[in-house]
């Protein structure tokens, strides 16, 4: 009886750790023509520095990931915008602001912003200016995507494919 405890406790334990290293919570969902629009705040804690005499949490790196019918995501940070696609998984979408290179310099690929671009990133402008969250980067300005390869050798065969 008293090992049957045990082992409840250390489980509970278990799943006390995981599901404080990550948090994740539903902002907002709407149907669009493009499918299922789910947008949710995402935190993950890494570890402190113990030399430190306060931790604090500069260290956390908050994000909002933006998952459209379960075939890409966008992903809004305080510094870039990416954004992943199931049809291209081993790459890596940048937002890119500036002016872009001459064919003949190009190193990188670059995409042009599509029309799912676009609403996604307009609508996520005005959620994010009704929350008044500005820590996160916006997308005005910008006007195409540059191409990251992050997997060389392919995507894992049994990697689950979620946002970078």
């Amino acid at each position: 009886m008293k090992s049957l405890q045990i082992k409840i406790l250390l489980l509970s334990l278990i799943i006390l750790v995981v599901s404080c290293s990550t948090q994740k919570g539903l902002i907002k969902r709407e149907k669009t023509e493009f499918g299922t629009i789910k947008y949710y705040v995402h935190t993950e804690f890494k570890t402190y520095n113990y030399e430190e005499t306060e931790p604090n949490d500069l260290n956390d790196e908050k994000r909002i990931v933006i998952k459209v019918a379960d075939s890409v995501y966008y992903s809004l940070y305080s510094d870039r915008i990416n954004k992943r696609t199931k049809k291209d998984k081993n790459s890596v979408y940048r937002l890119f602001y500036g002016e872009i290179p001459n064919e003949k310099d190009i190193q990188t690929p670059y995409q042009k912003l599509s029309e799912l671009d676009s609403l996604i990133f307009s609508k996520s402008n005005k959620m994010l200016d009704s929350l008044k969250w500005n820590e996160f980067k916006r997308w005005n300005g910008a006007t195409t995507f540059n191409i990251e390869v992050i997997y060389y050798h392919g995507f894992p065969k049994n990697g689950k494919f979620e946002p970078y």
